[in-house]
């Protein structure tokens, strides 16, 4: 498949998840040094934070939800203004009123998504699409951090959710670390205990 332009091709890349584990870092300033800052969903539409979340996005990488029309052409508009341009994941959720999205925005090619599916065993996240997008789409990989990645093992930044059900966390570890060097992936620390204490 021929590669077309993006504007991440050349420069560090800071691919940023939406797990909340997330706000319990200092990696902000890191992240909003990059030259190109890609949130992924609804991370995007989360408190932003300088210390722990950094404050930049570029672009966001986007599964569409929403059971309407509006409610999906809703979500894309909010992603656009947060940022600099959307690319769209998964092809299951391209189509708002039977129009492929895909048309005339950037996203993750169709047979990407089935070889990423088929290596997982189960429909990737938008984080692995996000990943392997990159991978293929950047002159130098080897530029690219990962932050704010704990496979489910905390709720979304932003509401609060885990969708883990449709995914498999721990092939999508596997595949994380077969991708990326364990230098580039940043991992937050865990949540604070809660004290019970009476």
């Amino acid at each position: 498949m021929g590669r077309k332009k993006t504007p991440w091709t050349s420069g560090s890349v800071a691919l940023v998840g939406s797990a909340e584990s997330l706000r319990y870092s200092s990696f902000g300033p890191d992240i909003d040094s990059h030259d190109h800052v890609i949130r992924i969903n609804q991370g995007a539409f989360a408190r932003l934070d300088a210390a722990s979340t950094g404050l930049r996005t570029d672009w966001v990488f986007l599964t569409l939800t929403g059971r309407g029309t509006f409610e999906r052409l809703g979500f894309l508009r909010r992603a656009r203004k947060v940022s600099q341009g959307v690319a769209l994941m998964s092809p299951l959720r391209r189509r708002v009123a039977r129009v492929d999205l895909g048309l005339f925005l950037p996203h993750y090619p169709d047979q990407w998504f089935s070889e990423l599916e088929e290596r997982l065993g189960s429909r990737p996240s938008s984080g692995a699409m996000a990943l392997d997008y990159l991978v293929k789409t950047m002159d130098d990989p080897s530029s690219l951090h990962l932050y704010g990645f704990d496979f489910f093992a905390t709720p979304d930044i932003a509401h609060g959710r885990n969708n883990i059900p449709n995914h498999n966390p721990d092939a999508e570890r596997d595949y994380f670390f077969d991708t990326i060097e364990a230098a580039r992936f940043h991992q937050s620390p865990p949540p604070p205990s809660k004290d019970n204490t009476p």
